[in-house]
């Protein structure tokens, strides 16, 4: 199982977020040896050549490869048409467009994308400037697919030597709940010290997941969330809503990961 990608897409159009997604994309694909494409959709809708005109402004102290492909259409379909095509590992983009130039792309594009994905999404709120991850914060919810995120997690500490701030969420404090995220939350960090990457761990009950997650990132000085989309926990609150509402709330990077993604689940029982 690998913890690392090899096609690393970059879904980009004029805005602050994006470009600071690119930057991002263009390091990780550096860092991990990947195949880098930068996916313009609606070319029509900016100045002639400004797309390009940015991007090489942006990978040009980089010495990156990449490949460039421009869409016509509705921006998340055209994403994620261009994921099964090329079998990317990794979706890399910012929460919001321009206005001005592609409102199409505001609001729930990102999230759309988030769902409709097969691989893990990494998405940029448009305050993130300095590229690389120093202190991540890594939810353990009431469910064993909670684990599946930590092999790529701790790869992404390991490579950028960040700090994992493993942090139990949940909304019940049950004796029996309380007993089996001890226990998920100690693997975590055994996982963690085999693999030198250092760690903390906190607990958090009877409050809502993300803004537990937010709350928790901000007092970390977190610069990435990483977490499932998928039924963290028996009552879903990584779907629908809540995944939602912790993209469009927080200030951090969020890193989501798919139970299915086999691929980036690394060892079995994380």
């Amino acid at each position: 199982m690998i913890t690392h990608f090899t096609q690393i897409i970059a879904a980009y159009v004029p805005s602050e977020s994006s470009k600071i997604a690119l930057r991002h994309a263009i390091d990780l694909s550096l860092q991990h040896n990947a195949k880098l494409t930068i996916l313009n959709v609606n070319p029509h809708k900016t100045r002639d050549g400004l797309v390009k005109k940015d991007i090489d402004e942006i990978i040009s102290d980089r010495n990156a490869q990449y490949g460039f492909v421009e869409k016509i259409g509705i921006p998340y379909k055209e994403i994620l048409t261009l994921e099964e095509a090329i079998n990317a590992d990794l979706i890399v983009m910012g929460t919001h467009g321009s206005k001005e130039v592609d409102p199409d792309w505001i609001g729930g594009n990102a999230f759309k994308v988030l769902s409709g994905s097969s691989c893990p999404v990494l998405i940029f709120p448009p305050n993130q400037h300095d590229v690389g991850f120093k202190n991540i914060v890594l939810p353990v919810a009431d469910a064993s697919e909670t684990r599946q995120k930590v092999p790529l997690t701790v790869s992404l500490a390991k490579t950028y030597g960040a700090k994992v701030h493993i942090v139990i969420v949940n909304k019940q404090e049950t004796p029996e709940v309380i007993h089996k995220l001890k226990i998920y939350a100690d693997q975590i960090k055994k996982y963690c010290d085999e693999r030198d990457v250092a760690n903390t761990l906190e607990e958090i009950y009877n409050k809502n997941i993300s803004d537990a997650c937010v709350d928790y990132a901000n007092k970390v000085n977190a610069d990435l969330i990483s977490i499932m989309s998928e039924r963290e926990s028996p009552t879903g609150y990584f779907m629908g809503h809540y995944a939602q509402q912790l993209v469009n709330t927080s200030s951090a990077p969020v890193l989501t990961i798919h139970s299915k993604d086999a691929k980036l689940s690394g060892e079995a029982g994380y």
